[in-house]
């Protein structure tokens, strides 16, 4: 490996993720593998190509248009359920068989994972989290068990499997309703109980795991020396990263920034390029509930359009605000605490074609309006002198592949 580079949103997620990574990855594209660091099956990341496909990519990387390989690292959640519906998706509908490594120790989300999370959000009516009910952070505090963890190796041995979900659904299910959520299965209304205690649960499940285990090559990280370039893709954002502690509890169980990726890199040895490219909207979104500082009572800009995230019952509508720019220096310059060597940093201005002809943004707590001419020089100004190191400014137009715009 010759190159690599980090996609890192900056906000809470839907930052433009999946253009920026399909964009690098196109460069060269025979010799580029596509790493996906965090997250499971919650992060969709969108891609338009130049004929007008699109797709929300969740298990797979966003470079798979261009026919780059994806690789799920460890901490990677897999959801066998997902993962198969989206793969039969991508064949059948946009004629791609994509290819998939997966790490042997990513560890895999089950039914109940999801079931759980799904039924304690609604159970929590107006004080829900946000959560998107894929069951990540259950599948996270599951997997703190060994006797209950379900990794991509155990997948290959049907027996183990079998046993391992049998353990989970009769000892581990109950204990965690009534240990966290002070539930008890005999308690709780038939449409919620029968969830847990379905007989067809387990076999469905083995299923899919065959399905799956069927579809992927297992590799560690040594894969990545394969290739001359990797693409690290992040999920979500820096504000809803787990140690994130002022948006608690509406953050995820995750490392959003570069974390993982230096833990992969300084494990391979690796000591050549590397390129960082910290990802923002021109505006600010928030998908679910939690603190929002520049919040607006609607969409800031007239222009704003996002045909990705539309309302759903578990993070509602997608909500807007300003440019917050305190937020996103601070952010990233706690993230920049794991780079343990010398990197190129840049900042990425997306959907700038989205903004009126005043643009609003807040900065050392005081809100400003300029001019949309003059917004592309002000922000230039302000993270040059605010980011460690930062190397360049670009922004992204439109939705359609784009190449990245220095400024």
């Amino acid at each position: 490996m010759k190159k690599a580079y980090a996609v890192i949103g900056s906000g809470w997620g839907d930052e433009g993720k999946g253009n920026v990574t399909d964009i690098l990855c196109s460069k060269d594209a025979s010799k580029t593998i596509n790493v996906r660091i965090n997250g499971g099956a919650q992060a969709s990341h969108t891609v338009v190509t130049p004929s007008g496909k699109r797709h929300a990519f969740r298990h797979f990387g966003a470079g798979t248009f261009s026919g780059v390989p994806t690789y799920l690292s460890k901490e990677f959640l897999v959801n066998v359920f997902t993962y198969d519906m989206e793969r039969c998706d991508i064949e059948e509908n946009l004629s791609i068989t994509p290819m998939v490594y997966v790490n042997p120790d990513a560890r895999v989300t089950t039914l109940w994972d999801m079931n759980i999370n799904q039924m304690i959000e609604r159970m929590r009516g107006d004080n829900r989290h946000g959560s998107c009910g894929m069951g990540i952070n259950e599948t996270v505090h599951r997997s703190k068990y060994d006797e209950y963890t379900i990794t991509v190796m155990d997948l290959l041995s049907e027996s183990k499997l079998q046993r391992k979900l049998e353990l989970i659904q009769n000892e581990y299910v109950p204990q965690r309703l009534k240990n966290k959520y002070n539930l008890k299965l005999d308690e709780l209304p038939p449409e919620y109980s029968v969830l847990f205690v379905s007989e067809k649960a387990i076999g469905i499940t083995m299923t899919m795991a065959k399905r799956f285990i069927e579809s992927v090559i297992i590799r560690d990280d040594g894969i990545l020396n394969r290739f001359d370039t990797a693409v690290f893709e992040g999920a979500q954002g820096l504000l809803l990263d787990q140690g994130a502690q002022k948006f608690w509890p509406n953050v995820t169980t995750s490392n959003t920034g570069i974390k993982n990726m230096m833990g992969i890199l300084n494990n391979l040895g690796y000591k050549d390029d590397l390129e960082i490219f910290y990802l923002s909207r021109c505006y600010t979104t928030r998908h679910g509930r939690g603190l929002f500082p520049t919040e607006t009572s609607g969409k800031p800009y007239k222009k704003i359009v996002d045909l990705t995230n539309m309302p759903n019952e578990f993070q509602e509508a997608m909500r807007f605000g300003i440019l917050d720019i305190d937020l996103l220096i601070e952010a990233i310059e706690n993230d920049l605490k794991n780079l343990s060597r010398n990197a190129t940093v840049n900042m990425v201005l997306t959907c700038f074609d989205q903004v009126d002809d005043k643009v609003l943004y807040r900065f050392q707590g005081r809100d400003t309006s300029v001019l949309k001419e003059q917004f592309l020089k002000c922000m230039k100004s302000i993270f040059m002198h605010n980011i460690s190191d930062l190397s360049d400014m670009y922004i992204t137009q439109g939705e359609k592949r784009s190449s990245l715009i220095k400024i």
